[in-house]
C-alpha cells in the first residue's frame, strides 16, 4: 500500500493548531482511494502532495549491448581525439565527426 503525504489546504495568513495537519504528514491507503481533502483529526482543509516515488533496492540493472542498442534504433559516437568522434553503433548519421572527419 503506498504510502500518501498531505499538507494543510491554508488561506494567507491562516495558520492550524493542530498537531496532525499543521504541517506534512504521511498516510498510507490503496492507490484506488480518493485522495483526502479533510483532515483526520480536525477537518481542515488539506490537499495531497505531489512527491516523487521512492525508488530503492539492490538488483542490479542490464546495461545493454551495443547490438541491442543499435535494434533500438540508438546512435552512439566515442570520443577518439580532441574534437573527433567516431561511430560506436547505429546506421544513421556519419561514420565520423569533428575536424578529422
Amino acid at each position: 500500500m503506498p504510502t500518501y503525504v498531505y499538507r494543510p489546504k491554508l488561506a494567507p495568513g491562516e495558520e492550524r493548531a493542530c498537531d496532525v495537519c499543521s504541517g506534512t504528514f504521511e498516510t498510507s491507503q490503496h492507490m484506488t482511494d480518493e485522495a483526502l481533502t479533510k483532515c483526520p483529526k480536525c477537518g481542515g482543509a488539506i490537499e495531497r502532495v505531489l512527491t516523487p516515488p521512492a525508488v530503492t533496492g539492490t538488483k542490479r540493472y542490464k546495461k545493454h549491448s551495443a547490438k541491442d542498442m543499435e535494434r533500438a534504433g540508438f546512435l552512439q559516437y566515442k570520443k577518439v581525439g580532441k574534437g573527433y568522434y567516431e561511430k560506436q553503433f547505429g546506421t544513421q548519421g556519419p561514420r565520423t565527426l569533428g575536424s578529422g572527419g
